[in-house]
């Protein structure tokens, strides 16, 4: 009888090296969804009608989201 390992397994990799030209980029594209975030939760904030409101809460946790995931490359 044989018996099947199913235990996963973590592959692990070196980070690659982030060139000069990608790090600005990277720093363009956080500043961007961090001005993003800012702008649509002040947005939120200043409606009145509730739906629009939601809308710009979401908006502004969509570019949340983004703004972790850029990160992520950095670390």
């Amino acid at each position: 009888m044989q018996i099947l390992d199913l235990s996963i397994k973590k592959e692990v990799t070196k980070p690659m090296a982030i060139s000069e030209k990608e790090l600005s980029a990277l720093e363009d594209l956080l500043g961007g969804e961090k001005l993003l975030v800012t702008k649509f939760k002040a947005y939120a904030q200043m409606c009145t009608d509730q739906e629009l409101k939601q809308k710009c809460e979401a908006i502004a946790s969509k570019h949340q989201t983004h703004y972790e995931k850029l990160l992520t490359f950095l670390n």
